[in-house]
């Protein structure tokens, strides 16, 4: 079959053709791929930096995408080895999706969407008319949270991001405030204190010393000690470790909570595909793609793109 392939976690997956075929256990299905995307778990397994990666060469990476069961069936699904013609599937670990929407659009929203989707319901318990706080809103998953929390019922959306054309874009999408994060690390700190002193939840996609600095803006000056404040560890795009001061947990009401593989169980991620498939056809997000050949994945590997990228093997 046709297949991107790791050979070495130094390079990029190399396209092959004459892949072997995955073959299917008693309680496994194969399917066949129309559309996989390459998202940052995608690409931490394929250079086996991901927390959960095997380590095991060679391998097909991609973790989820859309594709048809034997009998026909659409669905979107999780299973390693999805840049490829054809995945086995553990049996319940996808879900039936219509046929009116786009598999490229689905492949590439999903896994952002189910960032805060799974956060938000899942981790923080929210609650219509909270007010939340997203910390690296100007990428494809923040860009989705900012979406998702106006969906929930957010009372104040205010989205954090270092990109200040696409914070302008956010504005459109539901964001009510933006702040930059410009290299005046004091100037944005002094806008944290007043964005955040009456937040409810943080998406933190960035850690490193973003969440560092927020923390010493945010923590000082909340209105109300006794006030939770759900700080969501979604991320780590700005660092791996956060030098976090200890009392920031005594001061207020702080809850530090990690979300994503691991934290959540698989029936609530199954619930939350469904969930967001069943927001996307009630009324479509804003999200766009870049659909790309499997055969290209080589060269479009360590493409800069401002869309999600979407492998096709069947293009």
């Amino acid at each position: 079959m046709k297949a991107a392939v790791v050979r070495d976690f130094g390079l990029a997956p190399q396209y092959e053709n004459k892949y072997p075929n995955p073959l299917p256990k008693v309680d496994e299905a194969l399917i066949h791929v129309t559309a996989s995307a390459l998202s940052n778990r995608a690409r931490s397994d394929a250079d086996g930096s991901h927390y959960a990666s095997a380590g095991k060469l060679p391998m097909v990476p991609g973790v989820d995408g859309v594709g048809l069961l034997p009998n026909g069936n659409k669905v979107f699904f999780v299973s390693n080895g999805s840049f490829a013609e054809q995945v086995v599937v553990e049996k319940g670990h996808w879900v039936a999706m219509p046929n009116d929407l786009k598999d490229e659009k689905i492949a590439g929203m999903m896994n952002p969407a189910l960032s805060s989707w799974v956060a938000l319901k899942y981790r923080a318990d929210f609650k219509e008319g909270q007010k939340v706080l997203i910390l690296g809103a100007t990428g494809s998953a923040g860009s989705m949270a900012v979406q998702i929390a106006k969906r929930l019922g957010a009372s104040s959306i205010i989205a954090v991001g270092r990109n200040s054309k696409q914070l302008t874009e956010l504005r459109r999408l539901g964001a009510t405030q933006t702040i930059v994060l410009g290299a005046d690390v004091k100037a944005y700190q002094k806008e944290l204190a007043q964005a955040g002193k009456d937040v409810d939840i943080i998406l933190d996609y960035l850690w490193g010393d973003v969440t560092a600095n927020a923390m010493q803006a945010i923590i000082p000056n909340r209105l109300h000690d006794e006030q939770d404040l759900k700080w969501i560890e979604i991320g780590s795009s700005a660092g791996q470790t956060a030098p976090i001061i200890g009392a920031a947990f005594r001061a207020v009401r702080l809850q530090l909570i990690g979300s994503g593989q691991g934290s959540v169980g698989v029936h609530a991620i199954l619930q939350s595909f469904e969930e967001i498939l069943k927001a996307e056809k009630n009324r479509p997000f804003v999200f766009n793609v870049q659909v790309v050949p499997l055969s290209q994945v080589e060269s479009a590997w360590h493409q800069k793109s401002g869309n999600r990228l979407v492998f096709s093997p069947d293009m």
